[in-house]
């Protein structure tokens, strides 16, 4: 995506400085002025338009001071009608201003119809012939319709509405400030203020529209000046920019946001460039794979030395904007921290052939609480954008530019997923995946980062601890015939506790396992055929070795007893690659003693998680 800049509207080039807003009333005027009725465009019907319709009307932002628009207003300016929530006083300032504005539209334009019958209107007595509906408010808009036709389809009225936009924004007039334009490098005329706002829904965190740079008093600079002194940006520019940031925010196929998450962050590539694996950071696991397995086998298909990265992650404070990362870097480099960051979290797949890479959006609701499913029902994560969730707010700025740039997480993101996983006694692909990566890229690591799957060669007691917990939860399980299994698993009794000190459960788990091996093994002799038999005594005898070799590798360097946040993520880790690889191999019948069940079943699809 290639933004170029645009004459500072946000649709259409005849139409400046205007903005899609939820119209509550439409006055309809016929050629002459005569009011002809106040009709209400909400629908309680239609869900989207219970309080309005759509329109494209004039828009440029406005504070505290008056300031009216064209065509189109709040009640308090067209009708001059004062709620209980509004100023009287302010009110019938707000509808001289209009009318003034008008009055200049038809001197300005004396052959334009819809100038002359708003004027014709207001000199009637306007707003006095117009009767009040029951339920109205000052701040509702109303957009003016005369002789059938909306008075925004104008022509004269955009011409005139960019003329007052620039000179309110640049000071007009005598007062009109001259100089170099940090954006373009010409000298022009000035602005004092940014021509229009950015839409609240655009900005996580705005109680309402965004001023893109503002300093509406002099305590905000810091000369003590007022306006954009300190930011010399010119009237075309300053359109533009706004204009641009809105196209690029507005388009979901150049951002992520996540519900509760406080930034959103949005890309583009210049000189026209565009970028697949960009945008794999926002795609499902299947098609990550897909794509990531072709290009690590494949000859790069373009130059990618002209295109740069450019990326900008925002948030709102009330009316401010806020700038958490605005960084540019060339497209090649992106594109190899991207590819980079799925090899850093890339985990063995319990139920699939290939190793797992995440998206974003994966990662990131995965570290929220799990919610077990109730009588066989699958479990879930709790959904982005519920409050209960529990994950950190700027979680997914973190998880962007580490992916993005290479950056390494804070080590209280490893903490956050440890504890969750404790709590919620769940591991599964993307919380592995994520231990693995915040583990790789933690700030101060004293451990060795762990392949994507099992390594018999990590000899660290934590990792071992990991999969001898696994090797004898698997060993239980084998122990009894699925309509017995215990209502208590040595996992539901061990396993949080294990995490963070695993000596307590491995010494119980040393003195149960024999049980539970001589069980399997009485339980071949009941077998009825030679080949269960077998079957059995051959899961007893593998159960036992693995047990066997595992101690062995511990009791060189002693079971660990409580241990460090990044000791437990490499215990869990383990435990995942040991009861990974053991599914795999029992799935491919090489693993003839693991008890492969419902209980091992994927909880729910991984590219179909309630965001």
């Amino acid at each position: 995506m290639n933004f170029r800049p645009t004459a500072g509207p946000d649709h259409d080039a005849s139409r400046p400085y205007s903005r899609e807003r939820r119209v509550r009333w439409e006055l309809n005027l016929d050629r002459d002025g005569q009011f002809q009725a106040l009709v209400d465009l909400a629908d309680p019907t239609d869900k989207a338009a219970r309080s309005g319709r759509m329109k494209l009307v004039p828009n440029a932002g406005r504070t505290v001071a008056i300031a009216p628009s064209l065509g189109a207003d709040d009640v308090q300016y067209i009708l001059g009608w004062c709620d209980e929530q509004t100023k009287p006083e302010r009110v019938k300032a707000a509808h001289a201003a209009f009318i003034a504005l008008c009055r200049r539209w038809k001197h300005e334009h004396p052959d334009n119809d819809a100038a002359r019958a708003i004027i014709a209107f207001y000199d009637r007595g306007g707003a006095d012939l117009v009767p009040k509906p029951d339920k109205w408010a000052s701040k509702e808009t109303v957009t003016i319709v005369v002789d059938g036709r909306p008075s925004t389809d104008s022509a004269a009225l955009w011409q005139l509405w960019k003329t007052v936009v620039e000179e309110r924004k640049s000071g007009g007039g005598d007062d009109v400030r001259r100089g170099l334009c940090l954006a373009c490098g010409r000298v022009g005329a000035l602005l004092n203020r940014m021509p229009q706002a950015l839409p609240k829904a655009l900005v996580p965190g705005a109680d309402q529209e965004v001023a893109l740079i503002s300093a509406n008093k002099a305590i905000h600079t810091y000369d003590f000046s007022e306006g954009l002194g300190t930011a010399p940006i010119c009237v075309n520019c300053g359109g533009t920019a706004v204009a641009n940031l809105q196209t690029i925010l507005a388009d979901p196929t150049h951002t992520f946001t996540y519900p509760r998450q406080r930034t959103r962050l949005a890309w583009w590539i210049t000189h026209g460039g565009h970028s697949a694996t960009i945008a794999l950071l926002d795609a499902n696991p299947a098609a990550i794979s897909d794509y990531l397995d072709r290009v690590y086998t494949a000859t790069p298909p373009r130059s990618l030395h002209e295109h740069q990265l450019c990326s900008i992650a925002v948030s709102g404070n009330v009316a401010r904007l806020v700038v958490h990362d605005w960084i540019e870097q060339p497209l090649a480099e992106a594109e190899a921290a991207v590819q980079q960051w799925f090899a850093d979290h890339e985990i063995t797949h319990r139920w699939q052939d290939h190793r797992a890479r995440f998206p974003m959006w994966l990662l990131l609701t995965c570290a929220g609480q799990w919610q077990p499913g109730v009588t066989g029902a699958q479990g879930r994560y709790i959904p982005l954008y519920d409050k209960a969730a529990d994950r950190p707010d700027d979680l997914a700025q973190l998880l962007l530019h580490s992916a993005l740039y290479g950056a390494n997480l804070p080590s209280y993101v490893l903490a956050h997923v440890v504890r969750r996983i404790r709590t919620d006694g769940h591991v599964d692909e993307p919380r592995a995946a994520l231990i693995r990566v915040a583990l790789t890229r933690h700030p101060h690591t004293t451990v060795e980062a762990p392949m994507p799957g099992l390594d018999p060669a990590q000899h660290d007691p934590a990792y071992v601890s990991g999969r001898l917990f696994a090797v004898l939860e698997a060993t239980q399980r084998a122990a009894f015939p699925r309509e017995e299994q215990p209502n208590t698993t040595f996992f539901d009794r061990y396993f949080a506790g294990a995490v963070a000190n695993p000596r307590i459960a491995l010494v119980q788990g040393s003195q149960l396992w024999p049980a539970w091996i001589k069980k399997i093994t009485s339980s071949a002799e009941r077998e009825r055929t030679p080949q269960g038999r077998n079957k059995r005594r051959a899961a007893a005898a593998a159960l036992r070795t693995r047990i066997t070799d595992l101690l062995a590798l511990l009791n060189a360097e002693a079971l660990p007893a409580r241990i460090t946040t990044e000791a437990q993520s490499l215990f869990i880790v383990g435990y995942h690659h040991q009861r990974a690889d053991d599914l795999v191999r029992a799935r491919t019948g090489r693993a003839p003693e693991i008890a492969v069940n419902e209980q091992d079943q994927p909880e729910q699809p991984l590219n179909a998680v309630t965001m």
